[in-house]
This record gives structure tokens, sequence and C-alpha cells, in this order.
């Protein structure tokens, strides 16, 4: 950065009353001892917001600027720029639309380096400016590490595929032919800004005239940015397959597999699914990050009444106690956790599951396979012959299903299971729905923990903030408590701009006293139980939403998105 470019800088940012004098002092003090441009020490310290620096960047520049932590180019064009180019030169190419090249800059004023770049790639440059910092972060991501001494450029992420009996293969190198590097370096960079992000899932698919990746981010969808072609599509897929040991000559049946990634010294499983759709194929790949995984009681946003209580009911040693939540609320967490806080070597504890997410040292732990014919109901049998203590059951789906896990807790064993309800009483009516009597629910259940997931607020970010006339509408009396809090952050880069960051759970307990069981054994609905639970100190997901909105965990607008609400307060 020119010594213009930096008095450029500074007078435009004090002019705007973007930069106060102590901001610049920072500034000017990190500059010297690190040896950056101003610019970058301004980022550095956060002396000025990093969307009106880099807006100002531009101006100085007479360029636009690019955000690259939020805006992604094309991976399929970074051959146009060789990779020590790129790192010595400070240059990502982001698009190409015929002849002109789009490259992001730190310095667009540097006519010399401009027409190194355009001789280099043969075409037009249209530069746009963003902080060094930022290139230098980003570079790997796109092209790799450098070498330390020349030798080869090893990529970033490594592979790992799994045979169809799930045991790993031999690994796979990830280089390809040199055809096939633009779809290896683009997989590789979806992956490892997925694992980055901290996304539970990718979604690669086609929308019109380009192929869109989308990730699952604190349990919402994100677009991202690439600017990749339609054509990419059939050998992105292909490479998926190839990893994850599907068959990639057939393409009109759905295939799951599995691949391993290892990525910054941990090893992280990815379950891919693929599906046939009207147009091409679409691939959904779900990351399993045991580094992400260490679940424990104390660490999975209970409440201390609801950790208390869940606490007593685990302490059984029969009976059948149960986890509901729609897909994707965390439940395996919740039995991962509980799992770990039972776990003695006193005790054998079996588990089946569909899949094993998550190896429990100490546990022994089977998956289904229901193409083999194991299935829920036949493993659990067979699990009752193995002398357990403890079983968990992953899910429970099926009449039969229930009829053992049943007759097992009724038996003298502690069976924690999962199922798929809207809210805690809600676990007895469906069970009675499977076909299980009324009287072997009422003498084996024990208690239900129904939860959900919501975004917590982000630390960095997070501000009171006015509701919409619609959520004036339908959030109106919960509006009109004295100490409810309406918060919910702008967004800032630490949250990708989303004002939330990370997830937690909210909860519901019910325990079954003996007047609750008393109403199982004579079938009493749901709504029934509930009215009898609540005289009992039951509380709901909502009423304990709440408690988290007034701890400014999470806000009144992500806890109406997630759950039902409860009758409005008198």
């Amino acid at each position: 950065m020119s010594e213009r470019a930096e008095r450029r800088l500074r007078e435009l940012l004090i002019s705007q009353g973007l930069l106060s004098a102590e901001g610049e002092s920072r500034a000017l003090v990190a500059q010297g001892r690190d040896r950056i441009t101003f610019s970058e020490a301004l980022a550095k310290v956060e002396a000025v917001p990093r969307a009106d620096l880099l807006r100002t960047l531009g101006e100085v520049y007479g360029v636009p600027c690019v955000d690259l932590d939020t805006t992604y180019g094309d991976p399929l064009i970074l051959d146009i720029l060789p990779r020590e180019k790129a790192y010595r030169m400070e240059a990502v190419p982001l698009f190409l639309v015929d002849k002109q090249l789009t490259l992001a800059l730190v310095d667009p004023d540097d006519l010399q380096r401009l027409d190194e770049l355009r001789f280099l790639t043969g075409k037009e440059i249209l530069p746009v400016v963003t902080l060094g910092s930022d290139i230098r972060r980003h570079l790997p991501e796109y092209y790799g590490e450098l070498a330390a001494e020349g030798g080869d450029l090893p990529e970033s992420i490594e592979f790992e595929a799994a045979s169809a009996d799930d045991k790993p293969r031999e690994e796979l190198t990830i280089e390809g032919s040199e055809g096939d590097r633009p779809i290896v370096r683009l997989l590789n960079l979806t992956l490892i800004r997925a694992l980055q992000e901290h996304a539970s899932d990718i979604h690669i698919e086609s929308r019109e005239s380009q192929v869109v990746v989308r990730y699952r981010v604190d349990g919402r969808l994100q677009d991202k940015p690439y600017a990749i072609p339609l054509s990419a599509l059939p050998g992105l897929i292909s490479r998926i397959k190839v990893l994850a040991s599907l068959d990639i000559s057939e393409r009109r049946l759905p295939q799951d597999g599995k691949l391993r990634v290892r990525y910054a010294d941990r090893s992280v499983d990815v379950r891919v699914s693929t599906f046939p759709t009207i147009h091409d194929e679409k691939a959904v790949l779900r990351i399993l990050d045991p580094g992400r995984m260490e679940f424990r009681l104390e660490n999975l946003g209970m409440s201390p009444e609801v950790l208390a209580r869940w606490r007593r009911i685990i302490r059984t040693r029969q009976g059948i106690i149960l986890v509901t939540g729609p897909t994707g609320s965390g439940k395996s967490s919740t039995l991962v956790g509980t799992l770990r806080h039972l776990h003695t070597p006193e005790v054998n504890i079996v588990t089946l599951e569909d899949p094993v997410e998550q190896e429990l040292p100490g546990i022994t732990q089977g998956q289904v396979n229901e193409r083999a014919g194991f299935t829920f109901a036949r493993g659990l049998r067979a699990i009752l012959r193995q002398d357990p203590d403890i079983i968990l059951v992953g899910e429970i789906r099926d009449t039969e299903t229930a009829q053992i896990a049943t007759q097992a807790a009724l038996t003298g064993h502690l069976v924690l299971a999962s199922l798929h309800t809207n809210d805690a009483p809600s676990a007895v009516t469906r069970l009675l729905d499977i076909g299980v009597a009324p009287y072997l629910v009422s003498a084996s259940l024990v208690g239900v923990l129904a939860q959900r997931l919501v975004r917590r607020l982000c630390p960095e970010c997070t501000a009171d903030t006015q509701p919409t006339e619609e959520e004036r509408d339908y959030l109106g009396p919960w509006l009109a408590l004295p100490d409810l809090p309406f918060l919910e952050g702008p967004g800032c880069a630490k949250c990708l701009s989303t004002g939330y960051r990370g997830r937690t759970a909210v909860h519901e307990v019910l325990e079954v006293s003996p007047h609750l069981r008393g109403l199982l054994s004579r079938g009493a609905t749901s709504i029934e139980l509930t009215d009898a639970a609540r005289s009992e100190g039951y509380r709901t997901l909502w009423a304990d939403g709440l408690v988290k909105v007034r701890e400014r965990v999470t806000s009144l607008r992500e806890l109406a998105r997630v759950v039902d609400q409860d009758p409005a307060p008198a």
C-alpha cells in the first residue's frame, strides 16, 4: 500500500467518522510492530468495522472491493494463474467472463504487477481490492499450501475411502489426472470451507444454468456464491462417488456411501448420499467431526433444573427412557452424553445405531445394516443375549422394535431410545399408536426428554433491536413482558454475517410419577398428561427457551422460529 493510498484511506475514514484518534494510534502501533500495511493493521486491531474498511479501500483505489470471507471465486479457473505466481503476487482469481479475468489484489494501482498478470494469464485484468491478510489466509484454501523448499505442492486435504461394508480401504490419491485437477480442487475447497465454517451438511445440486453449493450451518442452509458452471456437475459427482466407493456408472438410483477426510491433523467421517433428480444428480455430504462431538451432559445446554431431573431419571436401574424431537434436534448428542455419564467398568452397555456417529471407548456399539437383514428388531433380540445392563436403541421405528424394547425394560434392563415426536407427552401417544399396550407403557416408561436446537446469539455483535409488524402480531403478549429482551445482531465476520454463532438446546422433561403412571395405565391422552405434569413442575420447550432468552443466550425471534408457542401469558 503506497503512502499516498495510506494517507487517502486515513483521511476518508476520519472524515466519515469511522476512525477515532485512539483507533488510529492502536493501528499505527500494530503496523510498526508487525510490519504490515495500515489497512491490515486497522483490521487487526478492529479499529474500523470490516465492511466499512473494505468499502473505503474501494473508494481509495476507485475499484470494487471484495470480502473473501463471503465471496468465493470459481475454483475451475485457478489454473489460469500458476500457484507460485499467485502466492508471489498475492492475487486470487475470482471470475472469468470471456477474456476478462477478475482478480482480487492488495494494490490495484501497481501497474507493473497488473502488466505481469496480464502477460501471465493472457487476459484483460479487472482488479478488485481486498486486504492482504485476507488474500494470504485464503490462498492455501484455493491452491493448497506452498512447499517449504520448492518440492511438491501438497493439497490441503486428504481422503481415505470406505468400502461398501464400511471398512476403510487403501488411501486414495487426490491428485487425479491433469484434466481432473480443477474438479479435484473444487471438491477440496468445498470440503475445507465446510469444515472451517463448522457445517453439518453440504448440498451440491444444479439450479438453472449453474451448480449450487449450500452449507447447513447452525441448522440453516446457506447458499455459497461459488461461480461453478453446470458442465462441472457430472465430474464433481463422479469424483465424490469414486472417493465414497459408489458406482459411478449408476445415475438412475440413489446411492449411499462413506469417505474419510484428513484435514488439519484430524480425521472426519463424511456420509455421502446421491439422489437422481429430473435433470441431474444431487449429492448431500453429512460431516461427522469427532473433534466437535465430545458431548457430555454438562455441556449440552441443559438448564440446572432440567439437568437435575434428567440425572434423577437416568439413575433408575430398569425401564425405558426416551429422547424425542424431529430430525436434527440433537437427540443423538444427548444420548451419547447420557451414555458417557452412565458408563463405568461395572456395567455392560450395548448400542444399536443407524449409523454409529461417534465411537465410545468401553461401549459395545452395533450398526444396523438393513440390506444384510440386520434390522433394529433383529439386533435388539441379539443384544438381549449379550448380558447387557444398559441398551441404546438408536430409534424406535416400528411395532416389533417398540415391543421388544418394552419387554427388555420390564425384564431388568435400562433401555434408552429416540423417537420422533413434537413434545414429551406425545411420546406416550406415539408408543400407543405403534402398537404397545397401555399397561406396558405405564409399567416400563420412566421418563421422556424432548428437545430442539436454537442458534446462539453472536457475542460480538448482539444488540437490542425492534420486532417487525408481523412479529408484533404473533409475539405481542411475550413482547409485553418487561424482563424479556428482544435481541439480534446485525452480523459480523466472526458469525459470517448471520448474527448467530453455534447452537444450544431447549428441553422439556416428563418424569413419570406414580400419579402419571396411573393415568398412563388408563390410556390418558397427551393433553391430559400435560395438564397433570404441569402440577408436578413440568416445563415446556417454550418456557425453557424463554429462560435462555432472558439470559441473552438466544433471541425470541429464533425461539419462535423453532418452538411452538405456549398459550399467551396472563
